[in-house]
């Protein structure tokens, strides 16, 4: 079923990459995130960053002109395309998450509404790999769907099929376990649905 909806999702992603790339332009990249991930960080201007589920370059555009190196990740072909357009040098990759090489000594990690289709074992997972990639006091920033409860729901819309993971900030901290410390979380509402973001800071 897991793998089932895995597909599904990333399906849904390749074929609606254009329309979902321009729904994106609209709400437009997360700079205050970027700037304060890379603040709580006490990141400079080398710093070394890495970007879970890049989709199609909207917030690299802006991550690229205040580190030294980026990467990014996804595991829809569709989207990369997109980015690979509008940042011809940027070192994209397909992968996902849990297969994802990551590299060492990171400065942040950013995970804007990725991590949201991963499930809390495969997530747990997630963290125990960030824990080993982010240098101590580094970052790693992340954005997801808010729910009282962990639940898992599968959408479909216009865009196609897509599984969904709400998660909790209590949630998080405990997958994240005691390698990470949470030293930020902002909650707000878009349209229907509750968002939070977190940062946690490498122990």
């Amino acid at each position: 079923m897991q793998m089932n909806w895995n597909s599904r999702t990333i399906k849904t992603y390749n074929k609606s990459a254009e329309a979902l790339a321009k729904y994106f332009k609209g709400i437009g990249p997360r700079v205050d995130d970027i700037e304060l991930a890379l603040e709580l960080a006490n990141a400079t201007s080398s710093a070394r960053v890495v970007e879970v589920g890049c989709g199609d370059g909207r917030d690299a555009v802006e991550i690229i002109k205040r580190v030294g190196w980026y990467e990014g990740f996804d595991p829809s072909e569709g989207l990369l395309q997109i980015a690979r357009q509008k940042l011809p040098q940027a070192p994209f990759v397909r992968a996902a998450a849990l297969t994802y090489k990551y590299p060492s000594n990171l400065d942040v990690m950013y995970a804007f509404a990725s991590l949201l289709h991963i499930n809390k074992a495969d997530l747990k997972v997630v963290f125990e790999k960030a824990a080993k990639a982010i240098r101590q006091g580094g970052i790693f920033y992340i954005s997801l769907k808010e729910g009282d409860t962990y639940t898992e729901k599968a959408k479909k819309d216009e865009y196609g099929e897509r599984m969904f993971y709400y998660y909790n900030v209590a949630l998080i901290k405990e997958l994240a376990g005691n390698e990470f410390s949470a030293i930020h979380e902002a909650h707000q509402k878009m349209g229907k649905t509750d968002w939070f973001t977190i940062a946690l800071r490498r122990n």
